[in-house]
């Protein structure tokens, strides 16, 4: 899918281009400073997918939109929730609020392919893994984890039938599974498969089984985000 950056902010549209050249699916077409570029960049050619910062000199990125007459599908990338409402009322295909997680931003464009008429659902191969444990290689079907834990410099792989402990930490794996939408990381000690959460409170979060598990303030955005993707 063809992308183009709207942001006015340099390190923004840093961190996007970034993003983009990480996904295969995905071609940089062009960034742009303001909405006014923007409108501009998009009459001269094809674009699937517009990152829109929303706040911005001139015309706003609701603005923009709403001045379209066949607008791409918009992923909408800011630093204030308030208009989140607004921007799902334009048909925005997600929602993304700074600082953007690569894993956030993969569930975001995995959304906009499925919106397209082609999955990205993670086919049986890319489900499956492997890790160290024990001084043996061992096979593991991410289908089947529930949630990672994370103490010190060793891991718990949490399945529906064994707990493997491994060394290693929680960015490591993340980077291995980083093509799987469906995991996502709710705490600094903890990663969730989403198809196995029953139930989020203001604190926690339940897995099937009844395990409850913490929940970070700086993830319960993410997580929130990644749940309506996957329910809508």
């Amino acid at each position: 899918m063809n992308c183009l950056i709207v942001d006015d902010e340099v390190l923004a549209q840093d961190l996007l281009a970034l993003y983009i050249s990480r996904v295969d699916f995905l071609t940089l077409t062009g960034s742009c400073d303001n909405a006014l570029q923007a409108f501009a960049a998009l009459n001269k050619g094809a674009v699937d997918v517009m990152f829109l910062d929303i706040k911005m000199p001139e015309m706003s990125g609701l603005e923009l939109i709403r001045s379209l007459k066949n607008p791409p599908k918009v992923i909408l990338t800011t630093a204030y929730d308030e208009y989140a409402l607004e921007g799902y009322e334009l048909d925005i295909v997600d929602y993304l609020l700074k600082p953007i997680r690569f894993e956030r931003f993969l569930k975001a464009v995995n959304k906009a392919q499925q919106l397209s008429g082609t999955s990205l659902i993670p086919k049986e191969t890319d489900e499956i893994f492997y890790v160290r444990s024990d001084r043996k290689l061992v096979r593991i079907d991410s289908r089947e984890v529930c949630h990672i834990e994370s103490l010190k410099n060793y891991l718990t792989i949490h399945t529906v039938n064994q707990k493997i402990i491994v060394h290693g930490t929680l960015s490591g794996i993340e980077e291995q599974m980083r093509h799987n939408p469906y995991f996502i990381q709710v705490h600094r000690s903890f990663i969730v498969n989403t198809r196995f959460v029953t139930e989020v409170g203001n604190n926690m979060i339940r897995l099937k089984g009844n395990t409850e598990l913490p929940i970070g303030g700086n993830y319960k955005d993410s997580l929130l985000q990644a749940l309506r993707i996957f329910n809508a």
